[in-house]
């Protein structure tokens, strides 16, 4: 999920946006709060602890929800509905890959079975019953998970549900750092 907020801060550095700005302002708090508690989750599944798999779901929903927050603050409907959007879209490829492997979602490990965060056997269905190894038997590959991050294995639909926090994060950073800019010009007035 870390590329998912460094890219549209690096964005806006690049647009001239003070993105330091998003951080003096209470918006984006929980939603930091429960990238780090994704990230601890990480840190705990790289170490051979999953007992937190079952909340990752919950995690997501709370992340997608605490994204509400920041586009009711800043009044960002029109570029939020465009993350709508990719996110429907995104849960939709998600679910037709799921339904043509019976319920299951392949992942195809690269870079996580290098670094070994992915280890042999773990897509047996003994940590969730949702993920399994891609193989030849394994339908529409293309949509399943093979975008592999080292700590996440992404699926097209994935990257596109992800992009609605990029698109929330530029667009917050934008208009704190525009309205700091208009707040410091009247004092200077």
């Amino acid at each position: 999920m870390l590329i998912f907020i460094l890219i549209p801060l690096l964005i806006a550095h690049i647009k001239g946006y003070r993105i330091w700005s998003v951080f003096r302002v209470a918006d984006l708090y929980v939603f930091f709060a429960t990238c780090a508690c994704h990230g601890f989750f990480i840190i705990c599944a790289w170490l051979g602890n999953h007992s937190f798999v079952t909340y990752a779901t919950l995690l997501q929903q709370v992340m997608l929800l605490s994204l509400v927050i920041p586009v009711v603050r800043r009044h960002i409907f029109a570029p939020t509905m465009v993350g709508v959007g990719m996110t429907f879209v995104g849960t939709l490829m998600n679910r037709i890959v799921i339904n043509a492997n019976d319920g299951k979602m392949p992942v195809y490990p690269t870079l996580s079975k290098w670094i070994s965060f992915y280890k042999e056997g773990q897509l047996d269905g003994s940590i969730d019953n949702l993920h399994v190894l891609l193989d030849g038997s394994s339908r529409l590959p293309f949509l399943a998970d093979y975008i592999d991050f080292g700590l996440c294995v992404l699926s097209p639909g994935d990257l596109l549900i992800h992009s609605f926090a990029s698109i929330v994060i530029y667009y917050t950073v934008k208009a704190v750092s525009t309205q700091e800019k208009k707040t410091s010009e009247a004092e200077n007035m």
